[in-house]
C-alpha cells in the first residue's frame, strides 16, 4: 500500500505556490495602455498591441449592427485617454483550470490596489487581463466558463468581469447581429459596477437565484445613483423573483429583463463587460 496521507497538502502548497508566481506575474506585467510601446518584451508588447489594436479599432468605433447609436463602448476612449486602462498578462499555456479560478479571484483585490494609487479618475479603471499561450480549443473553458463561475464573485465584490475571446459567440445586448465580445486576442477585463449594467443581468438564461444575487450587487453597487422610482422597481423586482424562487423552485423566470420590465432609463453601453 502507498501511504497517500500528505498528498493532499502537498498539491496543495504546490497549487499554491503556482498561484502565487502568477500573481506576481500580473504585478509585474502591469502597463498602462498609453506606454505599451515601453515595454521590453517583445512578445508582451506584441500581446498587448494586438488588445489594444482592438479595442481602438472596434470597442472605441460605432457599429451598423450594434442596435444603438455611438462607439461599442462609449467609456473606452475616455478611459484610455485619462490613462486608466491598465493591461496585465499571465501565461496559461501549462496551468490547470483550478489554479486559473483560484487567481482570478484574488484579482480584485489587486483591481482595489491599483485603483488607490490613481489620483485621478479611479471610476474609470479598467483592468484588462490577457491570458496568454491559451489554446483556441480552450476558449470555452478558461473564457467562458471561467467567466459564468467568476462573475457572480466579482458582482460581489462590487465589480464586473467580462469576457473577450475571438470565438465568443455572445451576442450584443441591443442585437442578435453582432458579438460584441468576440475579440482580436483573449482577454479578461475588469471595472466597477455601473449604472448601464442593468443591461446585463438578470437573464432569462439565468437561475433565479443568479439574478437575485445580481440585482441586489447591483444595487448596493449603484443604488445610490439611481432616481428612487427606479431604485423601488428593482427592489420590487428582486421580491418577485424571491417570491418565484419559493414558489416554483431555482428555474428560469419567464419574465422581461428589468431594464424592459421596468422602463429604466438607463444610457446603455457596448456589453463589453458583462
Amino acid at each position: 500500500m502507498i501511504d497517500t496521507t500528505g498528498f493532499g497538502s502537498i498539491q496543495g502548497v504546490t497549487a499554491q505556490g503556482m498561484t502565487s508566481r502568477a500573481l506576481l506575474e500580473i504585478e509585474r506585467s502591469i502597463c498602462l495602455s498609453t506606454e505599451i510601446d515601453s515595454i521590453p518584451d517583445p512578445s508582451l508588447r506584441a500581446t498587448f498591441g494586438a488588445g489594444l489594436g482592438w479595442i481602438k479599432r472596434f470597442i472605441m468605433q460605432p457599429h451598423p449592427d450594434l442596435g444603438r447609436k455611438g462607439p461599442v463602448c462609449p467609456f473606452a476612449q475616455p478611459a484610455h485617454e485619462a490613462r486608466a486602462i491598465h493591461f496585465c498578462a499571465l501565461d496559461v499555456g501549462e496551468m490547470s483550470f483550478d489554479v486559473f479560478i483560484d487567481v482570478m479571484t484574488r484579482l480584485p483585490s489587486f483591481f482595489n490596489s491599483v485603483a488607490g494609487t490613481m489620483s485621478e479618475r479611479p471610476d474609470l479603471l479598467s483592468l484588462c487581463i490577457f491570458p496568454r499561450n491559451l489554446r483556441a480549443e480552450s476558449y470555452y473553458k478558461f473564457i467562458d466558463y471561467a467567466h459564468s463561475i467568476l462573475k457572480p464573485f466579482y458582482m460581489n465584490a462590487g465589480l464586473m468581469l467580462g469576457e473577450f475571446h475571438p470565438l465568443s459567440a455572445v451576442r450584443g445586448a441591443h442585437s442578435e447581429m453582432i458579438c460584441p465580445m468576440r475579440s482580436d486576442v483573449p482577454i479578461f477585463v475588469i471595472r466597477s459596477i455601473a449604472l448601464h449594467d442593468i443591461l446585463f443581468i438578470d437573464r432569462q438564461s439565468g437561475t433565479l437565484g443568479t439574478r437575485i444575487h445580481e440585482l441586489e450587487c447591483y444595487l448596493r453597487g449603484v443604488g445610490n445613483l439611481l432616481p428612487p422610482g427606479e431604485a423601488a422597481c428593482i427592489k420590487d423586482r428582486i421580491e418577485e423573483l424571491k417570491c418565484q424562487l419559493l414558489r416554483n423552485g431555482d428555474c428560469s423566470a419567464r419574465q422581461a429583463s428589468p431594464a424592459r420590465a421596468l422602463g429604466l432609463s438607463i444610457s446603455p453601453s457596448a456589453g463589453a463587460t458583462s
